[in-house]
């Protein structure tokens, strides 16, 4: 019998539950194999990132991609960036994953006299992301870092 079949699964709503059904695929959460079947799962897509020569890094489920460009780079490397977005988006629609959309950002952190030179932006950036808790912002300030440890300080008094 093998350890991914004749698995179930039921949902809680409150103290609710739904009728159980069968997992045809995943990965089954709280188990010891977890963690090593969903490396194993993943390994390719960072293969495939790593092909299309930009540097990430993959946390639990989330993936992130960086690289560094100049500013009359801009128009290539934007495009380069949306190739390799549809190719993980296949890759993961070809496993049974979604890209999830509305939690992909886009986050240029640079110079304001960087910036100035960047025309046409096709891409709808952010002026902050959050990274493993630590708010960073466009221009490296901690601005909203600092804010946000402030409030929570505030509240604590």
């Amino acid at each position: 019998m093998s350890y991914l079949s004749s698995r179930f699964f039921r949902v809680r709503c409150n103290n609710t539950f739904s009728s159980s059904c069968t997992s045809s695929c995943g990965v089954p959460q709280c188990s010891v194999l977890g963690p090593l079947l969903f490396i194993m799962h993943t390994t390719p897509l960072s293969t495939i990132i790593s092909s299309l020569s930009l540097n990430h890094h993959l946390y639990a489920d989330d993936t992130q991609l960086f690289f560094s460009f100049y500013p009359s780079n801009f128009d290539s490397c934007i495009t380069h960036l949306q190739n390799t977005l549809q190719q993980i988006s296949s890759w993961m629609t070809a496993n049974l994953l979604t890209l999830n959309s509305s939690k992909t950002e886009f986050l240029f952190i640079g110079l304001r006299k960087q910036f100035d030179k960047i025309h046409n932006s096709s891409l709808n950036t952010t002026h902050s992301a959050r990274n493993l808790g630590f708010i960073f912002d466009e221009h490296l300030t901690f601005s909203e870092q600092i804010s946000a440890i402030s409030e929570r300080c505030v509240r604590k008094i």
